[in-house]
């Protein structure tokens, strides 16, 4: 089995570097959004509190939302792509790697899912993001999917597992990768017989 992973040793000092400034941004504007609202959050406010220009917040995010969501666009490390691309397993199955490493790598759901239901206001900015995420994972199944119908629904099904298992208050404590490929089999197992 083909596990896509993002070992940090290979990720040189330029690129520690910036992951360090875009982290110091994204909690910086994640407090004060948090504490004192969007509106009454500047951008002014979080480079203070992160120590960057204005200009070194806008090479990372679009905005102060997405700051606190962190979400600067959507992307797949090239890595990870080429894996997935050459992933010898199903769709759905390589899906699972691809969105399971995004899950462990990217934003810690669980303080975004809090944050937003302190704070609603970030809702149509989450909305958004979500909507390009999944056209993101739509491409890129399309490149191996038979249509891009084909690769909508395995999209779908894996974001439905994804869903079901930030839920699980007693998911196993595995890579998500490995749990959403358990949803997924619990998902497709299930009776689907009208009579």
């Amino acid at each position: 089995m083909t596990t896509i992973d993002i070992h940090p040793e290979a990720v040189g000092l330029r690129e520690r570097k910036k992951l360090q400034t875009r982290t110091a941004i994204h909690e910086a504007a994640f407090r004060l959004i948090d504490s004192q609202g969007l509106d009454a959050t500047t951008v002014e406010q979080i480079c203070h509190q992160a120590d960057v220009s204005g200009r070194t917040f806008f090479n990372y995010f679009p905005s102060k939302a997405a700051a606190a969501l962190e979400f600067q666009g959507p992307a797949i490390h090239p890595d990870v792509e080429q894996a997935f691309l050459a992933h010898p397993g199903s769709l759905v199955i390589a899906l699972c790697e691809v969105i399971g490493s995004g899950s462990e790598h990217g934003p810690d759901l669980v303080s975004i899912k809090r944050l937003l239901s302190r704070r609603p206001e970030l809702l149509t900015t989450a909305t958004r993001m979500m909507v390009e995420v999944r056209e993101m994972y739509v491409d890129l199944a399309a490149q191996r999917a038979r249509s891009r119908s084909e690769a909508e629904l395995a999209v779908v099904l894996v974001m439905a597992a994804l869903s079901k298992t930030l839920h699980d208050d007693n998911a196993p404590d595995v890579p998500i990768g490995e749990q959403l490929k358990a949803t997924v089999r619990q998902l497709l197992a299930l009776d689907c017989d009208e009579g």
